[in-house]
């Protein structure tokens, strides 16, 4: 089992991927704590490590190339953020079942194959993090570019 922090960074990929696919390919603002959840700055005026650790994932999924966006406001948004080709073309191909990965032409055989963003958001809503991470690892960050 991966560390606390590894499981939630695929959640993090996952939330703001799926936010992108809902909104693509309209630019949003898209905000921090929709990923992160409710923060609460400390006295000093900083952020909580959970939050930050969210601004991270956003900020290495546009330096992996799945996503752009303009301007980071004071920690607390992104503007103008939108999924990359790369990120929208993963999100659209079909989960297929360990079985059947591999081939092309196991994709006329399957039936009806599920896409990747419709599994993700249902391993999302079902708080299942185990699943989440596998699917995050399989369908995005392990292809090539």
């Amino acid at each position: 089992m991966l560390d606390v922090h590894i499981d939630d960074f695929y959640k993090d990929c996952a939330t703001t991927l799926l936010s992108g696919f809902r909104a693509f390919p309209r630019q949003q603002t898209l905000f921090i704590e929709d990923i992160s959840g409710p923060d609460t700055v400390d006295e000093f005026g900083l952020h909580s490590p959970r939050h930050l650790a969210a601004l991270g994932a956003v900020q290495w999924l546009r330096e992996e190339g799945f996503i752009r966006f303009g301007a980071i406001n004071r920690q607390d948004s992104v503007d103008d953020f939108v999924l990359t080709s790369k990120a929208f073309t993963r999100l659209i191909a079909p989960a297929l079942p360990q079985s059947l990965r591999g081939s092309a032409d196991n994709i006329e055989h399957s039936g009806d194959v599920t896409p990747v963003f419709q599994v993700l958001e249902f391993a999302r809503l079902q708080g299942d993090s185990l699943w989440v991470g596998e699917l995050v690892r399989d369908y995005l960050l392990s292809h090539q570019a």
